[in-house]
């Protein structure tokens, strides 16, 4: 994939419509799929545009020194850009436009730009793992001989996220995992070695509450069942597509590991997973499944079954369903360790085993049980603070372990959350229209959480709502200028966000044995100015 920053193209449409002759600007063409058999690319623009840049021909007399341009020995480029807008507004131009565009870069651009991407998008392979080459090139898989591939990632600026930062610092990839981090450190003879004296290198940052990969090959969603307001029996995975093109984006993001979160609009949503995102195949991408229930208070459920005249309408509803769920789920684990306990007596010769009928299995229940008993956390997607208070005292009444998932206005109980020891994913961080539960956010909130004692997190949202996956370190700034350490907020999205999703022990930070898993920055990830130069993933 490659990008064309601020291009200026002068449009124009066929004889049939109306003419334009327009200057414009299209900050952002991102080549999506190559199909070389109908020698057509398709594009996207950043205002919600589709098109597609056709490869024709050479035909005499048709501004050819200005369409076209020589990318290799064999190969002619005629560009012809087709904007499909479905009354939308695309880069300054309304409607369905057929552009006929002169490239303001003809013969040196196409040959810098046209001829790799190209090569790298016909490549079956890259196709296949929703490869995102613009914003970086990961390092080829493969092997050295007599052992694993080796990588040294030489940098200005190394922070592990588990010590101090380590100035003009060595890290030392082999294969999956990361051999060795600090100063000075001998180099493995035949090792790849990237020296980048300017830049920074994190631990591959991570999106906690994230719905990546639950969009199919047709745009459809895959993380919303509203049959009922309770469907704690469905796994995320089972909805995942590992092929979704956002993936690419995320990773070209510096992005590397997500929570996908079921059901914003669900009572009890399903079950969570953490992925790592590379592979091709679910369970090639999984680091932790089932990682979580999610849940959720508020406004999405309620409205989603209040419009249809189903329980639950209110908040009040909201609270009732989760708490009749979690009373049945506990009679369910109940049963079940009687079942087992008799089981025992029976080995021990007490009773005959034959008698021991174990309760009929139910999907839901089982998944609710194993929150009631502790093994898996509650995820809870909370707000307001009359949403915060009742997802308190579902947390007091049925001991779980949670997490809060939004608590906007976290920062007016940050005690009472931090005296439970319950850590916080914020979101959002105050940009965009302020919605009947984020009216009151503040960008102090993360900050006053901390202070409070709270575990954070940040994810990309920035509004209720998703927002680009890029936006991730704008967040950690925004959480900065609110009051949060820097450092503190770097950790939100690397090492806490990992050990807050249960994953602390392989993602998160530069540490010898985790994946490698990293990110190479220009510069300060806290400055808007700063871009991802290069991401690695261990091979």
């Amino acid at each position: 994939m490659r990008n064309i920053r601020n291009c200026q193209l002068t449009c124009e449409t066929n004889e049939t419509n109306l003419k334009i002759n327009q200057k414009t600007s299209l900050e952002d063409f991102e080549i999506e799929e190559a199909m070389m058999k109908t020698e057509v690319i398709k594009i996207a623009t950043p205002m919600g545009g589709e098109g597609c840049i056709k490869k024709e021909d050479h035909r005499p007399g048709r501004r050819a020194a200005r369409n076209e341009g020589k990318t290799g020995d064999s190969l002619k480029l005629k560009v012809r850009i087709f904007l499909n807008g479905t009354k939308r507004r695309v880069a300054g131009l309304t409607g369905v436009v057929l552009a006929d565009v002169v490239l303001a870069m003809a013969l040196s651009m196409a040959v810098s730009w046209l001829m790799p991407g190209l090569l790298d998008l016909l490549n079956p392979e890259l196709l296949a793992a929703g490869y995102a080459g613009y914003a970086s090139r990961e390092p080829e898989s493969g092997s050295q001989v007599g052992g694993p591939r080796v990588v040294v990632i030489k940098a200005g600026k190394i922070l592990t996220m588990a010590g101090p930062p380590i100035e003009d610092g060595v890290v030392i990839v082999e294969g999956e995992k990361i051999k060795a981090v600090g100063k000075d450190l001998p180099i493995p003879e035949g090792a790849e070695i990237i020296d980048e004296p300017e830049a920074w290198v994190l631990p591959g940052l991570i999106d906690v509450h994230s719905s990546l990969g639950l969009v199919d090959e047709r745009g459809q969603s895959e993380n919303e069942e509203l049959s009922e307001p309770n469907v704690a029996q469905l796994d995320v995975l089972d909805g995942f597509y590992p092929f979704d093109k956002k993936i690419a984006q995320a990773r070209a993001s510096g992005i590397t590991a997500a929570l996908i979160c079921p059901g914003r609009r669900s009572v009890i949503g399903g079950q969570a997973a953490v992925i790592r995102l590379k592979g091709k195949t679910v369970d090639e991408m999984t680091i932790l499944a089932p990682a979580a229930v999610k849940f959720s208070i508020g406004e999405g459920p309620k409205q989603a079954f209040g419009s249809k005249g189903r329980l639950p309408s209110t908040r009040m509803g909201n609270i009732y369903v989760i708490r009749q769920a979690l009373l049945e789920a506990r009679e369910y684990a109940d049963k079940w360790a009687d079942y087992d306990k008799s089981l025992a007596a029976a080995k021990k010769g007490k009773k005959n085993a034959a008698d021991i009928q174990p309760p009929r299995r139910d999907l839901k229940l089982e998944a609710l049980a194993k929150v009631v008993r502790g093994e898996l956390p509650a995820f809870m997607e909370c707000y307001r603070i009359d949403d915060i208070s009742g997802a308190i005292r579902l947390v007091d009444e049925f001991k779980l372990k949670a997490v809060f998932i939004g608590c906007a206005e976290g920062y007016l109980v940050a005690e009472e959350i931090s005296k439970r020891g319950i850590p916080v994913i914020v979101g959002p961080m105050g940009i965009g229209p302020r919605r009947t539960e984020t009216e009151n956010v503040e960008i102090s909130n993360a900050a006053r959480l901390h202070k409070a004692g709270v575990k954070i997190a940040l994810e990309s949202e920035t509004q209720y709502g998703l927002a680009a996956l890029e936006e991730l370190p704008l967040v950690a700034a925004l959480a900065v200028r609110g009051g949060l350490p820097e450092e503190e907020a770097l950790k939100a999205i690397t090492i806490s966000a990992a050990e807050i999703i249960g994953v602390g022990d392989k993602i998160g930070s530069l540490e010898p044995g985790k994946r490698a898993d990293l990110v190479i920055f220009s510069g300060n990830p806290l400055d808007y100015r700063t871009r991802v130069k290069k991401v690695i993933m261990g091979t």
